[in-house]
This record gives C-alpha cells, sequence and structure tokens, in this order.
C-alpha cells in the first residue's frame, strides 16, 4: 500500500476563485480535501483511489417518494439511461452478504467514510442487518441518509441508534408538512414532532441529524426562506442543514425526462445565495471543499452548521475520462458488486467470482 501526497490540507480563508471555478478548480493533489491519493491492491489488482473516497451502500429499495428532482432517477437520466437499468438486485441474502463483508475487508487499507443510501433504506428488509455490519466497521464517518418515513416502522429508529451512525441525513424538502409531502410526492413523510423525536433518539445515541433540502423556485429559493427553514431546523434541535442546488447535466448525453425537465426549471442558483450570505453579519466562513464535480460551502448561523453544495454530473464524466487511472468513489450496488460508479456496468471492481 502506497500514500502519494502533497502539503497536509489546512483550513485556510475563503478562496473567491474556487466559488467562481467550483468543481473545475478540482485538483486531487492541489485542492481536494485530502490532496492525495493511494495504492493498494483490490482482490489482487493494483488501484489507485483518491484518500477520501467514500464507500456507498446503495440499497435495492425502491423510494416510496416520487420527487420531481429525484437524484436518484437523474444519475442514469445524465448518461442517456432510465434508474431501472441500475437497480438489479442480488435477492440470495447470504450471497449479498457475503459480498459486501468481502468488500468490506477488501476496501480497508483505504478506511473510506461509510453512507447507507438508496433508494429508501429505511423501508428495506434489508437495513438492520446492513447497520450491524457497518456498526462493526471503523471508518472516520458512517452515514444514513433516508426520507426517515420507516424510521418508526418497528422501531428502525432504535435500530439506528444502535449502530451508533456519525450521522443522519433525513430529506426535507419545506419546513411546511403539506408542501414537503406535495414536494417529495411522499404521504408518509414525518410530522413535525416526528422529527423531533427522531433528532432527540439519534442525540441520545452520539448521532447526529442533518436535514437535506433541495433548492427549488417553488420552495426554498432565497436567503429569507432559508432562514425560515434555519429557524425550523432548530425548533426540532437540529444544528446541520445542507442546501443542494439541484444537479445539472449534459444536454448532449441527458434523456430528456420530466426530473431532467422539472430540475432544469426549477434550479436555483446558489452562487447569488453565497454572495449574499458572504455579506450578512450573522454567518461565519467555515470552509470550501472542492470536489470532483461538487463544489460546498460550509457556513456557521446561530449554533448551526450551514451546507451549500452544487454539483454538475457532466464534470462527474469529464474527469473520469480526464482520470482513467483514479477511482473517486466506491458504490456496492444492490446486484452485491463494488463499481466505481453509480452505474453497476460501468467501473465494476469485483468481488471476484466465485467458481
Amino acid at each position: 500500500m502506497t500514500a502519494f501526497a502533497r502539503a497536509p490540507f489546512n483550513e485556510a480563508p475563503f478562496n473567491q476563485t474556487w466559488r467562481r471555478e467550483k468543481y473545475r478548480a478540482f485538483d486531487i493533489l492541489k485542492t481536494s480535501s485530502s490532496r492525495s491519493v493511494m495504492e493498494f491492491e483490490l482482490w489482487g489488482r493494483p488501484v489507485t483511489v483518491y484518500s477520501n473516497a467514500n464507500f456507498s451502500i446503495y440499497s435495492a429499495q425502491p423510494c416510496n417518494a416520487a420527487c420531481r428532482f429525484c437524484v436518484e432517477e437523474l444519475r442514469p437520466a445524465s448518461r442517456g439511461g432510465l434508474l431501472a437499468s441500475q437497480k438489479l438486485s442480488e435477492r440470495d441474502d447470504g450471497i449479498y452478504f457475503a459480498a459486501l463483508q468481502d468488500t468490506l475487508h477488501a476496501v480497508r487499507p483505504l478506511s473510506p467514510t461509510i453512507s447507507i443510501t438508496g433508494g429508501e433504506p429505511s423501508k428495506d428488509r434489508r437495513l438492520p442487518r446492513v447497520l450491524e455490519v457497518v456498526a462493526a466497521q471503523t471508518a472516520p464517518r458512517k452515514t444514513l441518509t433516508t426520507n426517515g418515513s420507516g424510521l418508526f416502522d418497528n422501531r428502525l429508529i432504535d435500530r439506528v441508534c444502535e449502530a451508533r451512525l456519525d450521522h443522519l441525513n433525513v430529506s426535507v424538502a419545506h419546513p411546511g408538512r403539506e408542501q414537503n409531502v406535495r414536494l417529495m410526492r411522499l404521504p408518509t413523510a414525518l410530522r413535525r414532532e416526528q422529527l423531533a423525536e427522531v433528532v432527540r433518539l439519534a442525540k441520545s445515541a452520539g448521532t447526529r441529524v442533518r436535514l437535506s433540502c433541495v433548492l427549488l423556485r417553488e420552495a426554498i429559493h432565497s436567503l429569507d426562506s432559508i432562514l425560515e427553514y434555519l429557524d425550523f431546523a432548530q425548533g426540532i434541535g437540529v444544528d446541520n442543514v445542507i442546501f443542494r442546488q439541484l444537479m445539472q447535466t449534459d444536454p448532449a448525453t441527458h434523456l430528456e425526462n420530466a426530473v431532467v425537465t422539472y430540475s432544469r426549471e426549477q434550479r436555483v442558483a446558489v452562487e447569488p445565495i453565497l454572495e449574499a450570505i458572504s455579506d450578512d453579519a450573522r454567518f461565519t466562513f467555515i470552509r470550501q471543499i472542492v470536489g470532483y464535480y461538487y463544489y460546498v460551502e460550509v457556513w456557521r448561523y446561530a449554533g448551526m452548521d450551514v451546507v451549500f453544495e452544487e454539483a454538475d454530473l457532466a464534470q462527474l464524466e469529464r474527469v473520469k475520462q480526464r482520470d482513467r487511472s483514479v477511482i473517486h468513489e466506491l458504490i456496492f450496488h444492490p446486484n452485491a458488486r463494488l463499481a466505481s460508479t453509480w452505474q453497476p456496468w460501468d467501473g465494476q471492481l469485483g468481488p471476484p467470482a466465485v467458481a
């Protein structure tokens, strides 16, 4: 195992150029958060992996929401495909969990952060066992991302707390429940008091809850509406919120479907909001993160971490072509295979086939 790095990453003053160039400023050895890559053998095959690569466990469970801005649908659409084409699933639990354990062991030299995502993991019958597997791993950070609708099914929230995750990300598009139900098309979205109970229970287990909100012209779209959302989050005990600009795609390659169309029509540019925040004395700058297809700014407001993210799936494809020898992320797919992309047939890494 070999690590290659430049000078260690240090927190630095705000860089205006990064805000303007965003992910276009990404350079693993100069501007990334780790400023390093790692070489090791993955099932006997030499690989070069970005040191801050995340390991995502992608749930096979279809999402019970029908968000018009669905990122899960947008990813294959950006490459001209449909969601169904990337959701092939291994039905045998024995095969699935043996492969998951084997894969986690194989990537251990990297010590990646671990994320459980979907689909909708809280409705996945395998989630309790996945949580047990993840709880036994050593990782810099462990996260579950969910719309929260299944957290009280059979007291699943208790299993989440037992797993001692670092973060529980809950998607909430609007502080008003009726508006949230309409935007996410999720009749079973948690009520305010249920969200507050999730936060209370998670905190007692040492898990930090973060609310995730997409910026939409018809919903949260301005500094004023962001402040209203932050008041709501603080009122239920949350001290960490992320606001996301809808991902961009390449018109030359994307499939023109309802999600792509809605995202284009409803996309709110995050940069003007960041400019307003920069001039607002209530906000304190914390840091910037330049990723290979995303850009993040973190600010502090009234004791809360407020995060803003912008991403471009076309840039993801450009970097993949430019840095063909580097693996930027690791996704364990529902078909029990590891790949370097969100499409299981692309960038296949293992595990090796069993004879």
